[in-house]
């Protein structure tokens, strides 16, 4: 039967629109897992008017990236210390940005903490950046922190650092080796997956030389891991090195699952922190990868982890309950 050219069309369009609808179904079933796995994950939190004011895009430094965003909980007591937790994004030292890890500041906030999340330089094919230049920028933010807080009339004598991935590293890294320097006392660091060595025992030749080059913007021969140079630069960028008894007391995290930051960096770190008696609590991810969101009764661990340390060593005050009102406009623009 030869079927006529307005029929085709007709078959054609009902065609179309069935593969039409099949996709908007699987976006709309992609999205929805997405947004579950990011929820369970706690990488998702609200914040509105009634949670407290955010200070959006204040600057630390002169370069374009040195901005940070302030959270300031509501009914904080300018009498009273406050614990104050800087965030740093993660993004494999070359990507990403301070909003990725906002919800973490939201969220600390409303357990009445003042937090903070940094952008900072990055490395690129354009520029020298490397790690020592993200470890002046995080001093350099909280420096400008200190000055801040006493202009909002903020009482925050210590501080802690936090990150996830590559800004786990750096936060480690800060706290192990410029804890002393630091405009703030770092009371303590917390650490969701960030790499411990850059050694060749935790990445493997060909990684440990890539990342080595990355982080110290030399060049290094895989080949020659063992030259005194070469371990140098790794010793200088592994926050494992710096671990002593002076060190100050860490939460940790890792999945147990992750081959990107492989377990040997959270068995390694267990294994200094003990050796060197420094305090610290291990959260374990068991059924996690690298996104750290399969383990939803580990992530309220970790959070409670933190905050356990919030009460100890930076006497956080539990803040009051709120009574039930209609939420107020969320915050999306400049600061209040």
């Amino acid at each position: 039967m030869k079927l006529s050219g307005s029929k085709i069309r007709r078959i054609l369009i009902v065609f179309l629109t069935a593969v039409c609808l099949v996709l908007l179904l699987c976006a709309g079933c992609v999205r929805n897992a997405l947004q579950k796995n990011l929820q369970q994950g706690g990488y998702m939190e609200s914040w509105s008017g009634d949670d407290g004011r955010v200070l959006y895009g204040l600057s630390y430094g002169k370069e374009a990236s040195n901005k940070y965003d302030l959270y300031l909980p509501k009914n904080i007591d300018p009498k009273a210390d406050a614990p104050l937790l800087l965030l740093i994004h993660g993004g494999s030292w070359t990507e990403g940005k301070r909003d990725d890890i906002s919800y973490a500041c939201k969220y600390y906030a409303k357990q009445g903490c003042i937090t903070a999340t940094m952008d900072y330089s990055l490395v690129s094919d354009k520029n020298g950046v490397t790690v020592k230049t993200m470890l002046d920028e995080i001093a350099a933010c909280v420096a400008e922190l200190k000055k801040q807080l006493k202009k909002e009339g903020c009482q925050a004598p210590k501080i802690a650092v936090g990150g996830l991935s590559a800004g786990g590293h750096l936060a480690l890294l800060y706290a192990y080796s410029r804890a002393s320097e630091s405009a703030i006392p770092v009371a303590f660091v917390f650490d969701k997956v960030g790499p411990v060595s850059f050694h060749r025992e935790f990445w493997g030749d060909r990684i440990a030389a890539m990342l080595i080059g990355y982080g110290a913007r030399i060049q290094v021969d895989p080949k020659k891991l063992d030259t005194p140079e070469a371990k140098a630069a790794a010793d200088a960028l592994s926050p494992l090195h710096f671990v002593n008894e002076k060190t100050v007391p860490t939460v940790f995290a890792y999945g147990g699952r992750d081959n990107l930051v492989r377990t040997i960096h959270r068995d390694e770190l267990a294994k200094a922190l003990e050796r060197h008696h420094v305090p610290n609590i291990r959260v374990d991810f068991p059924n996690s990868n690298h996104a750290m969101w399969d383990d939803p009764d580990r992530t309220e661990a970790f959070r409670a982890a933190v905050l356990q340390y919030c009460d100890e060593y930076m006497n956080r005050k539990q803040p009051a309950e709120r009574k039930e009102e209609p939420p107020g406009k969320p915050e999306t623009g400049a600061a209040e």
